[in-house]
């Protein structure tokens, strides 16, 4: 039998039972859908976070903390005090290190600008960092207006923070204004606006950027001196031929010789990473994460396969009597096998491309809401019709055979 003819009566066997085979491609098309637009989501997130960063300009590391353990995501970030201001100093003498900038964060309750007044802080509404001049070197940072503080008497806020402001209602928080920081050991700050970086610094969120002279928090060293300990550092090279370099170096000196390295309890870890290594790690998780939530969709797919064996072992048994005229006339047993197999095959092809659609569709509308790129993973797509196609062979295949070993002379006594 001719590929076209079995096309042809394969198609009439699926157009005159339509309902039912719309019914057997819902799973495909529901799993391929939720794969394609979890993949939609994904690369959407990955292009709006790191899209715009260009790490190879950026000679800059930090310098954090992280719990040791599995999961999708590895270890997590901690903030732990640990890094005293004797390393600080010493990771400033390594060759090819231009500045070290320890950061902390400080636990805000109110902020006063004016004649109004924002609660919350830590995190909640809005975040109080303490720094040092030098972390405004960093391509991390992007002043769009004044510049960084120079006392301890000055901030930096971003544009975030701006647009809170105007949220909350009063007068536009600029540069030359003066906030009042309330601390939750009830010190007040009274600091002036001398710049404004961009709306992505410091994580998207509201933001204030305070000299690191506010932040207090002291520890025992093994020598038994009492010094200022810091949650982390940002340390920035000479220039970005030398930042492979130096990362080995402030590697070398955390893992050997530094204070840190003692204060820091057993199952943490000190790390050492570039803008590009800490994109990395988040791109190796969301892509964990898209396969783990791809899988669990496609367990459609295989609930889909069952309905088109299904469908197909049904259409077997209702034209048993079609196959056995079919042979009676001379048709062979592989051409009942392709006669079905092409249905299936049918079936599968049309729940991989409606699937696709839905999934652009839906990934399309999914990613409008958070204003994310639209990005299209042109690699899944040609997996997902794939594997639509295959599920179409795979579930006909057992079916095809069973028609193939239908006996003429049986068929033909069948009403």
């Amino acid at each position: 039998m001719k590929i076209t003819e079995s096309i042809r009566l394969s198609w009439r066997a699926i157009t005159g039972h339509k309902l039912r085979s719309t019914l057997t491609t819902v799973g495909i098309i529901i799993g391929i859908a939720a794969v394609i637009t979890f993949m939609v989501l994904g690369g959407g997130l990955k292009q709006d976070v790191v899209g715009e960063i260009e790490t190879e300009e950026d000679p800059t590391m930090q310098v954090i903390t992280q719990s040791e353990g599995g999961g999708l995501g590895g270890g997590q970030s901690v903030s732990v005090p640990i890094y005293t201001q004797s390393d600080v100093a010493a990771v400033s003498d390594i060759a090819g290190v231009e500045s070290v900038a320890p950061s902390a964060s400080l636990s805000a309750v109110q902020l006063t600008h004016g004649e109004e007044t924002i609660t919350g802080g830590s995190g909640s509404v809005y975040s109080v960092s303490a720094g040092t001049p030098d972390q405004f070197d960093s391509e991390l940072y992007n002043m769009t207006a004044g510049e960084a503080f120079s006392s301890q008497n000055e901030a930096v806020v971003n544009e975030r923070m701006v647009d809170l402001k105007e949220e909350v209602g009063g007068e536009n928080l600029t540069v030359g204004d003066q906030l009042t920081i309330t601390l939750q050991d009830d010190r007040e700050l009274d600091l002036t606006v001398t710049g404004i970086v961009d709306q992505d610094t410091g994580g998207g969120q509201p933001r204030v950027f305070a000299p690191i002279d506010h932040y207090d928090t002291t520890v025992e060293t093994p020598s038994g001196d009492e010094e200022r300990a810091y949650p982390g550092m940002l340390v920035l090279a000479e220039n970005v031929d030398r930042l492979e370099s130096v990362q080995e170096d402030v590697e070398d000196y955390f893992q050997e010789e530094s204070v840190a390295k003692e204060l820091k309890n057993t199952g943490y870890t000190i790390e050492v990473q570039t803008v590009e290594d800490a994109i990395d790690q988040f791109t190796s998780f969301l892509d964990q994460l898209q396969l783990f939530i791809g899988g669990v969709a496609g367990l459609s797919l295989f609930v889909g396969s069952i309905g088109i064996a299904n469908i197909m072992i049904v259409s077997v048994t209702e034209r048993t009597r079609q196959i056995g005229i079919m042979k009676a006339v001379g048709a062979r047993k592989r051409d009942v096998i392709q006669l079905f197999l092409v249905e299936s095959l049918i079936l599968g092809i049309i729940g991989a491309i409606f699937g696709v659609l839905f999934g652009l569709g839906f990934g399309y509308l999914a990613v409008s809401i958070p204003g994310w790129p639209m990005v299209f993973p042109v690699d899944w797509i040609g997996i997902a019709v794939f594997v639509g196609v295959l599920v179409g062979v795979l579930a006909g295949l057992y079916p095809a055979w069973r028609g193939a070993r239908v006996d003429p002379i049986e068929a033909l006594r069948r009403e």
